[in-house]
């Protein structure tokens, strides 16, 4: 009897979903777009800042959309900005990173894929939160090993 495996959890930040935009190879392309088995997890904040990078990137905002629609699951994080990144501040460098923290945490995600992992208190997520901090490249490492 085989048994069935449960999608892995992950929480993305901005920079691989702006990366997968703008390149069609690379680390942060496979991972929003080849990976099988992986629930990709974005919130109401990311998207904020996602809208605004995109167009000064000018990016297509139907590009963004489409993938939002069909790869990423959204949360709907309730509390306010000022108040997630006085939650969080003990996880992140920046307290504008804080929000990447809480939509990590609200979706239960095993792991938060960064390129800015510097940005992350790794040590303190992975105690507090059981989750693990990776750059693409080596979470889809770890996929390849499983």
């Amino acid at each position: 009897m085989s048994r069935s495996v449960l999608p892995i959890r992950v929480f993305v930040d901005s920079d691989v979903i702006i990366s997968s935009l703008i390149s069609p190879s690379g680390a942060a392309f496979l991972l929003i777009n080849k990976t099988k088995d992986v629930e990709l997890y974005l919130s109401n904040f990311s998207v904020t800042e996602l809208e605004r990078v995109t167009k000064r990137l000018d990016i297509k905002p139907e590009k963004l959309s489409s993938l939002i629609e069909t790869r990423l699951s959204y949360l709907e994080i309730e509390q306010s900005y000022e108040a997630v990144q006085k939650q969080f501040a003990d996880y992140v460098r920046d307290t504008h990173d804080a929000h990447v923290v809480a939509g990590a945490k609200h979706a239960k995600a095993a792991f938060l894929v960064s390129y800015n992992i510097r940005h992350f208190e790794a040590e303190k997520l992975r105690q507090d939160f059981q989750l693990i901090l990776l750059a693409p490249g080596m979470f889809l490492q770890y996929l390849r090993s499983l």
